[in-house]
């Protein structure tokens, strides 16, 4: 686990459940013993993994304690991201400052007076080279995934630096270098930025960590009546204030007098399909990228429960012209080289044995059903080769698996074994019970699956007994044809499936007790291994290895009470 990383996984926490996988559009997750691991070199910090998992194994990298420690240092400004007004709808920019100021921090300014300063350059590279792709650098999860993982565009991406990391260059040519910027906005990549930058941002905090600290400092934002000096400094934001949604950067460019094709994406997935075939010296078209659908307003660090929409409307609701007040020019560039992350394709040979320890030995057998978190079994066995990825995975390999393990575990033993549903119709059974029952010319590849018990067997009362819930174990003597039984029937699923051990003990030199204790010693001996063999036949049947072993194991440690 690597806490430095902006997104990590609380190993304890995780399940197993490869949702975090199936939801990372650029699959920086490793799966190692069951737990899922994020990859740093991989990740773009998009956050969509720590919102899909149910465990909350994947956390969100608390930075609270860094920024409590800076404020006791000297002079900390926060820069707030346009997007508070969508998280913070029912205040007044006045109480949300008075709030950050009773946190202790000596100023607040917004963060889009440096979108306005990218928007200017923007325009201006625009105009210098307008035959050009350009790809937009204010959302750092959107940089991240074009130099880690279409490294080919990143020549496209603009040398510019993200409003962020303007502002900061402005807060700190205002207020002079040794003040320190902590930028309070809903975007996770974020505070990797900040780790990539420190001499501009000091530390990022998401929405969600700034109502945390309100709440444990007892301060209520709306209940503040904000004084004469409890605004933003450096002025408004104007136009600048649009970037939290998908097209207000372009709206921006335009007002800056930015010229030619101008287009806006966000969605990784989404982005990813529109980027495609483009080259960065043959098109003519900047691009607005944002990782998160719809804009930084939809960003993982958001609380609101508000929709999209409603989001959206109180952001394009603001003051979009300003007080016209010039700014002082702030340098906005910055270079952004690809940082391709190094996963080689396997080779055929490998690609090939991997896909056959998973039990896909024709192109028919590749279901591609993702359930392993990948979106075709080619992609898993691709991270099969690069160990980020274990057989356990696939889950109709381990059912499959379960399924041949369980029925040789049936097929071994010296007793009759059967499993029974709420119809009393037979699940599964080995041949010891159809022969048991005097039914073995009825058992074929299928056993007797689907078949009434009562058709086969004259005790099927005792199983009812069971399913309706009247004792989980019920030991009997029973009676087939000229034999005599004795069986132990169970509950393994109640009131849906019933299971029984039937052991024969008609030899008439044997007295009564005997039987019974003969019995009673081989039903202990199997009844563990009927009951695992029910749980690998069930709905969990894709359990890992290491629960398949263990019954293997168990049944080993029986013997035969025949032997005695």
């Amino acid at each position: 686990m690597d806490r430095r990383s902006p997104v990590y996984t609380e190993e304890a926490s995780c399940q197993d459940c490869y949702k975090c996988l199936r939801a990372c559009p650029v699959k920086a997750i490793q799966v190692g013993q069951g737990h899922a691991q994020v990859r740093p070199a991989a990740c773009i910090a998009c956050g969509r993994c720590v919102a899909v998992c149910p465990a909350r194994a994947k956390r969100i990298r608390d930075d609270l304690a860094q920024v409590r420690a800076l404020l006791q240092q000297g002079h900390v400004i926060a820069s707030i991201a346009p997007s508070w007004v969508a998280e913070f709808p029912d205040l007044q920019p006045g109480q949300l400052v008075a709030s950050l100021k009773r946190l202790g921090f000596a100023a607040a300014s917004e963060t889009a007076l440096g979108a306005r300063a990218v928007s200017a350059a923007v325009a201006e590279l625009q105009r210098g080279q307008p035959r050009r792709l350009h790809l937009s650098t204010a959302c750092p999860a959107a940089v991240d995934f074009i130099r880690k993982h279409r490294p080919a565009l990143a020549t496209a991406l603009t040398p510019i630096a993200s409003p962020a990391l303007a502002h900061a260059r402005m807060l700190q040519q205002a207020y002079g270098d040794q003040t320190r910027v902590v930028l309070i906005s809903p975007c996770v990549a974020k505070k990797r930025e900040s780790d990539d930058f420190p001499g501009l941002l000091a530390a990022a905090i998401t929405f969600a960590d700034l109502r945390r600290w309100l709440d444990e400092a007892g301060i209520a934002p709306a209940m503040l009546a904000p004084g004469a000096d409890d605004r933003f400094v450096l002025g408004a934001a104007a136009e600048g204030a649009a970037y939290p949604v998908e097209g207000g950067m372009l709206g921006a460019i335009r007002q800056h007098g930015g010229e030619g094709g101008l287009a806006a994406w966000s969605g990784i997935a989404d982005l990813d399909l529109a980027l495609a075939g483009l080259d960065p010296a043959d098109a003519a078209l900047f691009v607005e990228t944002l990782a998160c659908a719809g804009g930084c307003v939809n960003g993982p660090g958001m609380t609101t429960r508000d929709g999209l929409l409603r989001r959206r409307a109180r952001v394009l609701a603001g003051d979009m012209l300003g007080d016209g007040a010039p700014h002082p020019p702030v340098a906005a560039t910055l270079a952004w080289p690809a940082i391709p992350v190094d996963d080689h394709p396997a080779e055929a040979l490998a690609l090939t044995a991997a896909l056959a320890r998973i039990g896909k030995h024709r192109s028919e057998d590749e279901l591609n059903c993702a359930g392993c978190g990948y979106d075709s079994c080619r992609d898993f066995a691709t991270a099969l080769c690069a160990d980020r990825a274990e057989p356990g995975q696939c889950v109709t390999w381990m059912r499959q698996l379960a399924q041949r393990k369980a029925n040789a575990l049936l097929a071994a033993m010296p007793a009759g074994a059967v499993l029974v549903d709420e119809r009393l119709a037979i699940v599964e059974c080995n041949r010891n019970f159809a022969v048991l029952i005097g039914a073995e010319a009825r058992f074929s590849d299928g056993g007797l699956a689907g078949v009434p018990l009562s058709e086969v067997a004259p005790f099927a009362r005792q199983f009812r007994h069971v399913l309706d819930g009247q004792g989980d174990l019920l030991e009997h003597e029973l009676r087939s044809g000229t034999r005599v039984l004795h069986g132990s029937v169970f509950s393994i699923d109640p009131r849906r499936v019933v299971g029984a051990v039937l052991v024969d003990v008609t030899a008439p030199a044997m007295s009564r007790a005997q039987v019974a204790s003969r019995a009673r010693e081989a039903i202990e001996k199997h009844l563990e291994t009927v009951q695992r063999i029910a749980y690998l036949l069930g709905e969990n049947a894709a359990e890992t290895e290491g629960l398949l072993g263990q019954i293997v194991d168990a049944y080993g440690r029986t013997d035969d009470p025949g032997r005695s």
